[in-house]
Formats: C-alpha cells, structure tokens, sequence
C-alpha cells in the first residue's frame, strides 16, 4: 500500500466513529448533554482502537502516522478523563510496539497536557491546542527518529523524513479538525432551526386547544339559548351543559399538565454550556453578518441547573436579537461574578424597544412580531425563576436592547 492509501486508511478509522457520532446527533431527539458525551467518547475510544487494531504502520515516515489525532480531538471536546485514557494507552502502544522510552513518553504527553490546560480558556483555542501540539509531537518525532527509528541515517536522510512526516501529520490534522467541526456545524444549524420552529409548533398547539375548548362551549351556549320558562326543558338541557363544562375543565387540565415546565438540575459547567451556546448559533450569526463578542470567566464554574432548558432560555433571547437585526449588527455576551451571583448580560445594538413595549415584556401573549405567540420571554422567566435567579430587560428605541440574567453561585 502506498504511503497515501495508508494515510486515508488511518483517516476514515479516525473518522467513521466520529461520523456515526454526527449521524446520531443528528437524528436522535430529545438529547440531552450527558448521553451526547457518553456517545462523543465512546466514538473516540472507538478511533483510537481501529488505529492500534487495523491502523497502517509505515517504514519510509513515522510509522504511527495519524495516531495522536484522537487525543487532540478530545482536547478540543475537553473531554479531560478520555483524553487522559486516551494518552495512556497511547503511552503503552508506543512504548510495546516501538519500545521508545517510556519516561520520554511520559513527558510529551504531559507537555500535550500542560499546553491543553494552558489555551483551553484563551480565544481561538482550538488553532492554540492543534499548533502547541504539532511542536511537541515534531520534536518528538525528531527524537525518536534520532535515537530510535534511524540511528544510524545521514542527516539528510533524517531531514527528508521528519520533513515529509511533519508535512503530513500536520496536513491531515488540519483536514480531519476542519471536517469534524463543519460536519457539527451543519449539525448545529439544524438544531438551532429546530429550536427556532418550536414557537410556530406552540402556536399551532394553541390553535387546536382553542379549537378543542371552543366545541363544548359552543354546545353549552346552543342549550342555553334554548332553555325558557319550561321545566322539562331545564331538567333535560342542564345536565348535557354540566357535561360540556366538565370536559372543557378536562381539556383546560390536560393542557395545563402538558405545559407545565419541569426542570432537571445537576452540577454543570456553565462557562462550557454557553460555549456550546455560541458554537451552535455561530453559522446562523454567520448566515445574518452579525459580529459577534464572547466574554467569559477563565476558569471553570460549576452551578446546579438544567441544560437543556438554561440553553433554551439562551436560544430565545440570541433569537429575539436576531430577528432586531440591523446594518452593523453585534451581539455581546458577558459573563462576571457579582456579589455571589452569576451576572450574563447579552447585548444588541438592534432596533431595540419602546418604554410601552419595555413595560409589557414577560406577559404572556404579548407580541410585536407579526407571527409571534408572546410565549418566548414569560417561558425564559419562569426557567430562570424555578433556577432561583432573575431575568431582566433594559432597552431603548433604535438603541439597542440588553437582557440580564442573574442566577445564584454555589
């Protein structure tokens, strides 16, 4: 096999499981964060298998071409206990099957670590983790080739090969981390048109309930215009009324239990869920040339939510801006601590809002959009509010419009 075959060979290893993980993102519904992860890292546990079990190994370049990409990719997923599986292994292949030193091992990919752990929180960290990895993984190829792969080699012989290895390496890394993250774009912006048709669905949802709701009133209404002085009439039309009126309180319970909102707390990241926030809506800002600013803390923060419905609540507000959308339009997330409580600013220079539309913001039902259902802002409240924390708006007309959202630190 050629030295190109054998590189698309340890590429789609790399990529098959990673695309079934897409596929399945894709068409699952109801998918919530951990199952997402447990498939995530199942799918990378399955690369880094199909590598060391069927990989190629190469005797003209660095005979385990490629295998390191599934650790860097679950670096960039910060996916810290698999990446850490994932090393170790690493360490025991390379170690058994080329007998390179195991301490030296043991240093590269602490180096890989420390570099990980350094721009995991810094702007454009995914470029920052793949760069400070291809230096160390180049000097320990320049090592290895040394002392262990071509001891005795020429020096241009030892150039020509770490050269042509480090080309590769670094080509396909670069290939393999731009199509797993368009491939989840695409995935994204589906979910995200997803959430944005979910008020159309709600609307629809009202429309059949008034629906339902108005029969028995109508029935109830026809009787009693019919009734008069005639007691037959009372004792016969009475009890068909007192029917209607109990189904419609039927109707009117089904549908309170099915819209009330449940939530399901646990300890989350919130600085990664608001990543995950702008990762998803990124090619719909995209699509409408709107800027964009993400400010964050640098550490992790842990609080007790639920997030799925915390992402929802970001979902609608990114939305309503969206839609306020002008020439030069910018959105701005900020996020800070203050006072034992978690403050997220999100802001828009749109079309913004009038003090009469301002003062009524929350009411259920209340809309200026031609196709709205008045639900989005009250919905977003009341997850907040069952979180403990408070949600606010301040806005002008043609100015622009922030929302605040205040929820409690551990």
């Amino acid at each position: 096999m050629s030295i190109f075959g054998g590189v698309i060979v340890n590429t789609i290893y790399i990529l098959f499981p990673l695309t079934v993980y897409l596929i399945y993102s894709a068409y699952t519904k109801n998918l919530d964060k951990q199952e997402k992860s447990i498939v995530l890292e199942l799918a990378l546990y399955s690369s880094i298998y199909m590598l060391i079990r069927y990989g190629v190994m190469f005797k003209t370049i660095y005979p385990a071409l490629l295998f390191e990409i599934p650790l860097v990719v679950s670096f960039i997923k910060n996916k810290k206990i698999t990446s850490i599986t994932i090393a170790i292994i690493l360490i025991i292949f390379n170690n058994y099957r080329f007998n390179f030193n195991i301490i030296m091992l043991f240093v590269e990919y602490l180096l890989y670590f420390s570099s990980f752990l350094l721009f995991n929180k810094k702007s454009n960290r995914v470029g920052k983790i793949i760069n400070s990895f291809l230096v160390i993984r180049i000097l320990s190829m320049i090592y290895q080739t040394i002392f262990y792969i071509m001891p005795n080699s020429n020096y241009l012989d030892l150039f020509t090969y770490i050269f042509f290895s480090s080309l590769l390496l670094s080509f396909f890394l670069y290939l393999i981390v731009f199509i797993i993250d368009l491939s989840e774009n695409i995935v994204n912006y589906n979910s995200t048109l997803n959430e944005l048709n979910r008020e159309k669905e709600i609307k629809q949802s009202l429309f059949k309930m008034t629906h339902e709701v108005k029969n028995p009133l109508a029935v109830c209404r026809g009787y009693l215009d019919m009734l008069d002085d005639d007691t037959e009439k009372y004792s016969e039309y009475i009890p068909v009324i007192s029917k209607e009126i109990n189904r419609t309180l039927t109707l009117m319970d089904d549908f309170l239990d099915y819209t009330k909102i449940k939530v399901a707390k646990e300890d989350t990241d919130i600085c990664m869920l608001l990543e995950d926030v702008r990762d998803e809506l990124m090619p719909l800002l995209k699509s409408n040339n709107i800027k964009y600013e993400f400010i964050i803390p640098d550490d992790e923060l842990y609080l007790d939510l639920d997030y799925n419905r915390i992402k929802q609540v970001f979902i609608n507000i990114y939305k309503n801006s969206i839609e306020a959308k002008k020439k030069n339009m910018k959105i701005t997330l900020k996020a800070y601590i203050k006072s034992n409580q978690l403050v997220i600013k999100v802001s828009d220079n749109g079309v913004g809002m009038s003090k009469d539309t301002l003062k009524h913001i929350g009411e259920n039902f209340y809309t200026t959009k031609e196709n709205g259902t008045g639900l989005g802002v009250s919905l977003s409240q009341e997850i907040i509010n069952l979180h403990n924390g408070k949600m606010y708006y301040k806005s002008q007309l043609n100015k622009g419009t922030d929302v605040f959202i205040e929820l409690p630190v551990k």
